[in-house]
């Protein structure tokens, strides 16, 4: 098992690395932006369904089913249900893409409620009479509050400026001192305001191009935006345009910007299910590499379209978007030849809906719910996150250092676990499978618990030498250091439930995990609200839905590990092993924080100092944990190398 998961592992430590490396140089590009927001949140929606399908979720139910039919009815019969389970996937995710491309603004006004404006009015119905409204926004966390006027043209946009006055803006805040809410005059030093023609009384006149910026300070506590928005008579022989007046708490351009992406990149949901597919007959015949491997041509695709960008100087986040779709392509592609040079073609033919599809459909829909969980909770926290302007960046960047050890084990012990637990249950072997469980938690916990510490440790200095370049500010790295902390008390949880789910999906229980999966959703949708509204007003909104996000996975870790009493159990070695993992880590945690503080002048001297000083803390915590881990007698010489063995 050790061996399939070094080779998996190995091609997914490749696609990280090349994966980390795209978005550094994204993020120096682009920084924290309104372009970011839009790509990340339009990319979320497809990168999710590829975790989902291409990590396991889809495969929970395919494997199982096609492995005992290849065991008791040979491979003819087994390539058969392969071939239409291909078919019909292509028919059905064809047409569903079809329709969500058409209706991307409604499905994305879901995904990411906080681009939508705050409050909108339909100018033509007030036609030439007037109107006054009382504007009140709520600031906390925002960087900014913004004005649009929306007209076919700069003439109407011009028309309908002169006749709305904007009076009595106010911003709100608690003094420190009294805890009684003071307001501050909009048109002072504080904030910047750029759109506005100011007149004497006290009020303000919207300019010509339509678009006010009101940019509030770093680490601001305002909490409410107030204003009186009033509209004048228009003269009597003037004509009434159509037009649209809308606040916001993020550039206005965001929405459509994203919705524009995600129609763009969309069809890589589809190519990211069939490629799991091909993924899932190529691992049952113990083919692991290409299926590892695959994931790199989204990097490579993706460093080609930075590259274009910054030789024509082109900053647009289509050509990013441009590059997803036909890394899906390629991804795809290489699976299918490859299925093809091993003899195990899959070709299309005409879907048919036999007793073994729905019985794939009908394990097919929990198990998605239950092995894409994770993926869930991150949407979710998307959602929420996308009330925090920044705020998806900031968790999108901490993902990407987390989701380094944790794609290279977690979902390298599942990709290996559930067709080799599979076959040892179909084999009559149940003791068999349960060992391998247990030792998936030991391999899985041995190398991702000194991860998490270290991420707790020093999350600031680790994300500010890999991102802190370009538009990425020392502001940004604190933020994300702050959600990478937040997410690290997760990580050992997230790998755990990449390997207790094979107990469950191998002899095909997926309701069982799905419906614990919904216990976890709940949990982190209550804890994400309420800890996103306890740190906004500081700023730091984002960190708490990472943290919910750890909670959530430790609680599905209980319902899972719970729910295989009587078939994995961990005896009293195996509970101190954990133990011993445990010690080592926390006492690397305090090596590595007095390494960080007596280097820490060092860091303060440039980009590549900061590198030189990362690789040095890196370096010494994994030679400390290594040698901890022989004298602590956690594991020793001799079982690494049966591991590779066999």
């Amino acid at each position: 098992m050790l061996r399939s998961l070094m080779t998996v592992s190995g091609f997914t430590l490749i696609s990280r690395i090349l994966g980390f490396l795209r978005d550094v140089i994204l993020m120096a590009t682009f920084g924290v932006s309104m372009t970011t927001d839009a790509f990340f949140a339009a990319f979320r929606f497809p990168n999710m369904f590829r975790r989902i399908f291409g990590e396991g979720a889809f495969n929970s139910a395919f494997i199982p089913l096609f492995g005992r039919k290849l065991e008791e009815e040979g491979r003819p019969e087994a390539m058969y249900f392969a071939r239409n389970a291909f078919s019909t996937l292509l028919m059905v995710l064809g047409i569903g893409s079809i329709f969500a491309i058409i209706g991307m603004e409604f499905l994305m006004m879901a995904v990411v409620p906080g681009f939508r404006p705050k409050f909108e009015r339909d100018l033509a119905v007030i036609g030439k009479t007037h109107a006054s409204y009382t504007v009140e926004i709520d600031t906390e966390g925002a960087r900014g509050i913004y004005v649009q006027l929306d007209g076919n043209s700069g003439e109407i946009r011009g028309q309908w400026a002169e006749r709305i006055k904007i009076s009595d803006p106010v911003l709100i805040r608690k003094n420190a001192e009294t805890g009684k809410d003071e307001e501050l005059a909009l048109l002072s030093e504080e904030v910047t305001v750029e759109g506005l023609t100011v007149t004497g009384d006290g009020g303000a006149y919207l300019d010509g191009t339509g678009l006010v910026r009101i940019l509030l300070p770093r680490k601001h506590k305002y909490h409410t935006f107030q204003a009186v928005v009033d509209v004048r008579d228009l003269k009597a022989n003037a004509d009434v345009y159509p037009a649209d007046l809308r606040f916001y708490r993020n550039d206005p351009g965001t929405f459509a910007l994203t919705v524009r992406l995600s129609r763009i990149m969309f069809c890589y949901l589809l190519f990211m299910a069939l490629s799991a597919h091909l993924s899932g007959v190529l691992n049952t015949f113990k083919s692991f590499a290409m299926p590892a491997a695959a994931p790199i041509l989204l990097n490579i695709s993706l460093l080609g379209a930075l590259g274009w960008i910054w030789s024509t100087g082109k900053v647009e986040g289509e050509i990013l978007a441009w590059a997803v779709a036909v890394a899906g392509f390629l991804q795809f592609a290489a699976l299918w030849l490859t299925c093809l040079l091993k003899k195990v073609p899959i070709l299309p033919m005409r879907p048919r809906l036999t007793a073994n599809m729905k019985r794939l459909f009908l394990l097919m829909g929990p198990g998605v719910l239950a092995a894409g969980i994770q993926q869930i909770n991150l949407l979710v926290g998307g959602i929420i996150a996308s009330f925090q302007e920044g705020g998806i960046s900031f968790i999108y960047a901490s993902e990407r250092v987390y989701q380094l050890p944790l794609g290279m084990i977690g979902i390298s012990l599942g990709v290996v676990l559930l067709p080799e637990v599979t076959r040892q249950l179909r084999g009559g072997d149940p003791e068999g499978a349960a060992n391998s469980i247990l030792k998936g938690m030991e391999w899985g916990l041995l190398l991702t618990i000194p991860a998490a510490v270290a991420m707790m440790v020093i999350p600031v200095p680790l994300i500010s030498a890999m991102f802190e370049r370009g538009e990425f500010t020392a502001h940004d790295s604190v933020q994300t250091g702050y959600a990478l902390a937040g997410f690290a008390l997760g990580l050992p949880g997230y790998v755990l439930i990449k390997v207790l789910q094979p107990g469950y999906f191998a002899r095909e229980n997926t309701k069982g995990p799905m419906l614990m999966a919904g216990v976890t959703v709940l949990v982190n949708v209550v804890v994400s609200l309420i800890l996103f509204l306890l740190l906004r007003p500081y700023g730091f909104g984002h960190v708490g839905i990472a943290v919910a996000t750890s909670i959530a996975a430790w609680v599905n870790v209980f319902l899972l590990w719970r729910g295989l009493r009587g078939f994995v159990r961990m005896h009293r070695r195996g509970r101190k092993q954990v133990a011993r993992m445990v010690l080592a880590s926390v006492l690397m945690g305090v090596a590595l924080w007095f390494g960080w503080v007596g280097m820490q002048e060092y860091f303060l001297q440039g980009p590549w100092q900061k590198v030189g000083v990362l690789v040095l803390l890196v370096g010494l915590g994994a030679s400390l944990y290594g040698w901890l881990v022989l004298k602590l007698k956690v594991t020793t010489i001799a079982e690494l190398k049966e591991g590779f063995g066999r």
